[in-house]
């Protein structure tokens, strides 16, 4: 039994050697000047400053009336807003720097790296093994490589927490630590994405792993009701809710599930597995040349990012010497590891094993996602522990009995597999360049297999284990922090926080033409196409009600009809399609879309059928700001309704009932509640706009008939309308937005977003179960 004192010293040494590395690591990104790049920035930060923007200015951001002329937030998985850290800092800071936001992702990295160590703690590891195990999840793999992709870092920084809170609760059968376990777990489930769910579902493996194992299971889970009741409990509270809404939004958006020969595509390619031990063996560290949309159709969904796996050639040899050949991958103890281990590999591998169709098909939720290439971040968990582990074993016990049978197995299948990646790369023509990063990496595992066999002594030993872990953390250092698949220079980025000149330039004309348009009343959009990847949402960051911007979900009948596109970031990617053939199209001038910033002039545009009638507001040499002419008012007041099908196309693509200035075009699914006949005169009175917010719209009407009020908002389940202060009906309207029936009079008309309101819950549930 360990001493008290010196079981704190070892935690202590471990802590702070962990903290020591990360702040290490991290200070590249600071020293480089460079920041995460990518989705990182042009999407999740973005949002963030969305998220802080909108708390300071007393406003909910449960809508975000930038990004796709509306957007559910807060159904967008990816919208940070149930991520605690990210809202606790935007509680004090208004305007976030890109530094601050990778800060937080960086931490989030750090407390997974620690929780790892504390799990290593509570198994007796020596220091040596926690920190090798906690860099291996901090810096390795897919947590290098994807490190952009800021929704799934997340959700994985969360899992070694809610692990070891997890089985220090049912260990002591605290209710506090219970309670603990479930906001961790939660906070993690509510990454709403396809890691998260992997997660959870180890998690809840561990729980029946851990009653199973007991040699009195029933009495083991009779004694601990209480702890697994307060869980379950807690946790359901806290993502019931947000689940619901995320599962309306899926059921009402662009992609509602995925096809499997779709999400096959997005399959590892096994001889990428040799890149657990040679980190440039595609040339990810200078120019890709590795399996992806470019090099195989049937992996088109992968790139280097999602591909990138090295975590040191040191921590596999390891493995496969201690753990596989040894035996310590299979002690008590340890099965469920590499069983997760093993069933995370064969998911990843996609179309190439069985198990990712299984769990498409079986498994809820799964068919919502594409690229089983995800099954990287838990395999990089499990790799993590397991070199805990056997380095563990090392120290404590020296090398494993021999098993010349496992051995030769076991290496060469090792060597098949670099071969495979060596042949790939030579009929791409960069055979030899492959073959080099071998035999370049050949040397640190084959001198630590030297050393580990020459010593012989407890003390000998752990001495080496630590020259061990050093070589193996320089390794991931050197290769996997700061490079090229998570570094770029932080000014390309500086347009989302303080623009420099060219930028700014543009963005005052933009800007300043936008508030005398709101100062006369009006409430104008914008669309802006080709500028580069922080231009896709930077209205979102701005303030400006943009009609596009980047995210792969988006409402699925305003994407269908208006065709925005997942990003903008290229004028190439914008479609026209009949329904919105051009900037001066019905649909167009309903949506108020008043101001164009492109990176060419207007008729260079591809796919445009035609020129618009606009004004330029600037012309190059950054970007071109046009103004078009004709854009509709946000409210439209009028006696003349049609009642039609406003899905409904003609043969051409083109909308069979297009909205008009001077009628109100009532989906059939939401007919108004009487008959209003072919009225002579379209004005039924006034309204204006008094009160806006990005949840809430206040009006003012006032007619002598009454008549159909037409808010050219996007029509959306959460939306309420109140007129004095009763509930009305919200009709779709002119086929995207919003409408409600006027009685005569003057009266005050609210529209507001309540998507936790018993209704929409109740409407998001019935959807889901539909």
């Amino acid at each position: 039994m360990e001493a008290p004192a010196a079981g704190a010293r070892r935690a202590l040494a471990t802590g702070a050697a962990i903290a020591a590395l990360w702040l290490f690591a991290f200070s590249r990104w600071i020293v480089t000047d460079t920041v995460v790049p990518w989705d990182s920035k042009n999407q999740f930060y973005a949002f963030f400053r969305f998220l802080a923007t909108s708390i300071h200015a007393g406003m909910s951001p449960f809508w975000n009336p930038y990004h796709y002329g509306g957007h559910p937030s807060v159904a967008d998985p990816q919208s940070l807003i149930f991520a605690p850290a990210f809202l606790l800092w935007a509680l004090f800071d208004p305007a976030p720097s890109l530094r601050a936001f990778d800060l937080i992702v960086y931490a989030h990295l750090l407390a997974g790296g620690l929780a790892i160590g504390a799990i290593g703690l509570r198994a007796r590891w020596p220091v040596a093994a926690c920190v090798l195990a906690a860099a291996i999840f901090m810096f390795g793999g897919a947590a290098a490589g994807r490190l952009q992709h800021t929704g799934n870092i997340l959700p994985y920084s969360l899992f070694p927490l809610a692990l070891l809170l997890l089985q220090i609760a049912l260990e002591r059968r605290s209710l506090l630590l219970g309670a603990a376990f479930a906001v961790v777990a939660a906070a993690l489930a509510l990454g709403r994405n396809q890691v998260a769910l992997l997660l959870c579902l180890v998690l809840a493996a561990a729980a029946l792993t851990t009653v199973a194992t007991n040699p009195k299971p029933l009495r083991y889970l009779r004694e601990r009701a209480a702890v697994l009741a307060t869980m379950a409990v807690v946790g359901i509270a806290l993502i019931a809710a947000p689940f619901l809404l995320t599962l309306q939004f899926a059921a009402l958006s662009n992609r509602p599930a995925e096809v499997l020969d779709i999400a096959l595509q997005g399959s590892l390619y096994p001889p990428n597995l040799a890149q657990l031990v040679v980190a440039d063996i595609f040339g990810s560290h200078h120019a890709y040349w590795g399996p992806g949309g470019s090099s195989m159709p049937e992996v088109a969904l992968t790139d280097d990012s999602f591909n990138y796996m090295f975590v040191g050639s040191v921590p596999i040899v390891l493995i496969l010497w201690f753990g596989v050949v040894g035996g310590g991958a299979f002690r008590r103890g340890r099965l469920f590891l590499t069983a997760v281990l093993i069933a995370a590999l064969l998911f990843a591998l996609g179309r190439y094993t069985p198990l990712f169709g299984l769990a498409f098909e079986w498994v809820p939720g799964v068919s919502m996602f594409r690229r089983p290439v995800d099954g990287n971040f838990v395999l990089i968990i499990m790799l993590a522990l397991l070199s805990g582990h056997v380095i563990a074993d090392y120290v404590r016990e020296g090398l494993p009995r021999p098993r010349i049978i496992a051995s030769i197995v076991v290496v060469a299948s090792a060597l098949a597999i670099l071969a495979s990646a060596v042949m790939f790369s030579q009929r791409l023509g960069h055979g030899n360049a492959a073959l080099v990063a071998v035999l370049t990496t050949a040397p640190i595992p084959l001198g630590v297999i030297a050393l580990l066999a020459l010593v012989r002594t407890p003390r000998a030993r752990a001495i080496a284990a630590v020259f061990v872990v050093a070589v193996s953390v320089a390794e991931l250092l050197w290769w996997n922090v700061a490079f090229r698949l998570n570094a770029e220079g932080r000014s390309y980025y500086e347009v989302l926080h303080q623009p420099e000149t060219a930028d700014a330039q543009v963005l005052a004309v933009l800007e300043q033409a936008v508030r005398e348009g709101q100062a006369g009343g009006k409430r104008p959009r914008v669309e802006i196409l080709g500028m580069g990847g922080p231009w896709q949402n930077l209205a979102v960051v701005r303030g400006l009600e943009a009609i596009n911007g980047y995210n792969p979900l988006r409402i699925g009948f305003y994407d269908r009809l208006v065709s925005p596109g997942e990003g903008n970031w290229l004028a190439s990617l914008r479609d026209f399609p009949p329904s919105f053939e051009g900037y001066d199209c019905a649909l167009a001038d309903a949506l108020g879309l008043e101001f164009l910033v492109l990176d060419r002039a207007i008729e260079d545009v591809p796919h445009l059928a035609h020129r618009p009638v606009a004004d330029v507001l600037l012309a190059g040499p950054r970007a071109w700001v046009y103004q078009l002419h004709d854009a509709a008012p946000r409210l439209k007041f009028t006696t003349r309704v049609q009642v039609a099908d406003a899905d409904a196309l003609r043969g051409d693509g083109q909308l069979l009932n297009s909205p008009l200035p001077d009628h109100a075009l009532i989906d059939d699914d939401t007919p108004p509640t009487r008959s209003y006949g072919a009225a002579p005169n379209a004005d039924a009175g006034s309204a204006q706009i008094v009160a806006w917010r990005t949840d809430r719209v206040e009006i003012e009407a006032d007619s002598e008939s009454g008549g159909m009020l037409v808010l050219h908002d996007t029509y959306y389940p959460g939306w309420i309308a109140e007129i004095d202060g009763r509930a009305a009906p919200i009709l779709r309207a002119d086929v995207l937005f919003r409408g409600v029936e006027m009685p005569p009079g003057r009266h005050h008309v609210v529209f507001r977003f309540a998507p936790f309101s018993p209704a929409n819950l109740l409407n998001a549930l019935k959807l889901a179960l539909h």
